[in-house]
């Protein structure tokens, strides 16, 4: 009787936890795309943390315990490469974004935004109030007053500029909380990540199993987040003020058309295997090509080479060379890691070129450790610790 009353207990107990399981999920759910991010960026910085951490320290503070050490190298890490990327990134989509409107038609919604917030500004007044000065409602009755507001005209124009002015603050709002969580998520991954993930094995892995498997997966995100995404990354800012620079000098018959847009795409063109970049760049090049041969000027076919020099070696060898060493996963399969990349933003949106590879590199790993658990028992070898644990 003792040992079910314990059991029923135990059930009970396990109800709950997964029930406050669920909420947090439902939770976590509503800010997906800021949490997958923020992963992305806690790998992405993890690299520069440990080598900070490594440094060594002045003589006088060897031995001694710095107080606070972890939580100042995570904001030295924050400081001095998340924020200058983000403002770089944001700055990028700011370029690309009206590129790929304006090759859609115009008609997207930050054209109907930057209208909407014309109108908000006056563009749009109606007539009663176009004809009003200043000082002249100061000399009105109030019953002039109540008139000029009773007005349909002026009651629309009201409306819309409130809606436009709520808009925009919910707009900022949002922006500013899912900065926050990015930044505060990748900050307390940074100090605290290892504790938990130290407190996690020691309470729930009495095999090794979940260790094996946490290492391995930790292992592979770090080599695919912060090589093959953040190359892609760096390839496409690189590529957008490249081809931008490059329309500054060069005549208006071989110019790059929607520069930022190929820019950004030589990024994502990175990421297939093989022909890389060169996808990208190489057409461009033969429309540049055909366009300087057909306007009969000698001097624009000499432009088109530049771009062609300035996109093999700046925008494809040189960021290849600096960042490469980092790049490809350590077991993945090259051919399912281009397959995520594509198929990922089609699934998910636009955060799914980071989500997708993180769902292949759990799945892969858990069918190479786990699963042989599952089946037959056998315990996986024991990999190497992870880099922060």
């Amino acid at each position: 009787m003792e040992y079910d009353s314990g059991l029923r207990r135990r059930i009970l107990f396990a109800i709950g936890g997964l029930g406050l399981i669920t909420a947090v999920v439902f939770v976590l759910l509503q800010f997906q795309a800021t949490l997958i991010f923020t992963i992305f960026l806690y790998y992405a910085s993890r690299p520069i943390y440990d080598k900070l951490e490594t440094l060594s320290l002045p003589p006088r503070l060897q031995g001694r315990q710095i107080p606070y050490r972890r939580q100042v190298l995570a904001v030295t890490t924050i400081a001095a490469f998340l924020l200058p990327f983000l403002c770089l990134l944001t700055y990028t989509l700011v370029l690309v974004v009206p590129e790929i409107q304006r090759l859609a038609g115009g008609n997207g919604f930050g054209a109907a935004y930057l209208s909407a917030l014309q109108s908000a500004q006056g563009s749009g007044l109606p007539a009663p109030l176009v004809e009003l000065e200043a000082g002249d409602i100061l000399t009105m009755r109030p019953e002039e007053v109540v008139g000029i507001l009773n007005d349909s005209a002026v009651q629309t124009w009201v409306e819309q500029v409130t809606a436009t002015l709520t808009g925009s603050i919910g707009f900022i709002a949002n922006g500013a909380l899912n900065g926050f969580i990015l930044l505060a998520g990748t900050y307390y991954l940074l100090t605290d990540g290892s504790r938990l993930t130290s407190w996690f094995l020691s309470n729930f892995d009495e095999s090794g199993v979940v260790e094996s498997y946490v290492v391995a997966v930790d292992d592979e995100l770090s080599s695919i987040l912060f090589g093959n995404i953040l190359n892609a990354l760096a390839t496409g800012i690189i590529g957008i003020f490249v081809f931008s620079g490059y329309n500054l000098v060069a005549p208006g018959v071989v110019n790059v058309p929607f520069a930022p847009l190929v820019g950004a795409l030589t990024g994502v063109g990175s990421l297939i295997p093989v022909v890389g970049m060169k996808i990208v760049y190489l057409p461009v090049g033969a429309i540049l090509a055909v366009a300087a041969v057909t306007s009969g000027q000698a001097s624009a076919f000499g432009f088109v080479i530049l771009f062609l020099v300035l996109a093999f070696v700046v925008v494809d060898t040189i960021p290849d060379f600096l960042i490469r060493p980092y790049v490809s996963g350590n077991r993945t399969h090259i051919g399912l890691l281009m397959f995520a990349y594509i198929l990922g933003p089609i699934a998910f949106g636009f955060y799914g070129i980071f989500l997708a590879p993180i769902l292949l590199v759990l799945i892969t790993q858990f069918v190479r450790t786990i699963a042989p658990y599952v089946l037959s028992g056998k315990h996986p070898h024991k990999q190497a610790t992870l880099s922060d644990y």
